[in-house]
């Protein structure tokens, strides 16, 4: 199975492509940043995303897309930049015949670090460490895209907050 993760942003938005398969655990295909200048015109910067977006949708063709459910508290302008980037993953998504899934914050948290609770550091930590990678991944939003397609592998097969509880959650950094 090919699971695209997004952290969702319309100046910055995380992506993970992560593969599974029986037997094989999870490899990390690639990850990166879609990024629009701020400066730039807002339908240019749209253009620019849903351009992006469906490249990585025709390059590597995921099973499934998986995107952060949005939650917002304090920054109404950051919210509309998510909002759209979310509307835009699922306009591309929708326009190649592939499934949106969306897993909250906490839950993603749960299945890769050990707990709803963890630090960005701790979510960047345990995809280096799930990813055998040689270092975290930077930005924290591209740790976060992988970190949510590792979120759908695991509850895809029944183990993901049971699977992580075994870890030993990571302490956080000074």
């Amino acid at each position: 199975m090919r699971v695209l993760g997004i952290d969702p942003g319309l100046s910055r938005c995380g992506y993970g492509v992560v593969d599974s398969g029986p037997g094989a655990g999870e490899r990390i295909v690639s990850a990166g940043l879609i990024q629009t200048a701020p400066s730039a015109p807002l339908g240019e910067r749209l253009t620019e995303f849903l351009s992006e977006m469906t490249s990585l949708l025709e390059d590597y063709r995921p099973d499934v897309v998986v995107v952060e459910r949005i939650l917002f508290r304090k920054n109404a302008k950051t919210a509309f930049g998510v909002v759209q980037a979310v509307g835009l993953v699922h306009l591309a998504c929708h326009q190649a015949g592939v499934a949106v899934l969306e897993y909250s914050a906490a839950e993603v948290k749960l299945a890769v670090a050990g707990h709803g609770a963890a630090s960005k550091f701790q979510v960047q930590r345990m995809v280096q460490l799930i990813g055998d990678l040689p270092s975290a991944p930077e930005p924290p939003d591209v740790a976060d895209a992988v970190a949510l397609a590792l979120c759908h592998l695991a509850n895809m097969r029944g183990g993901g907050a049971a699977r992580a509880a075994s870890r030993e959650p990571l302490a956080q950094a000074d």
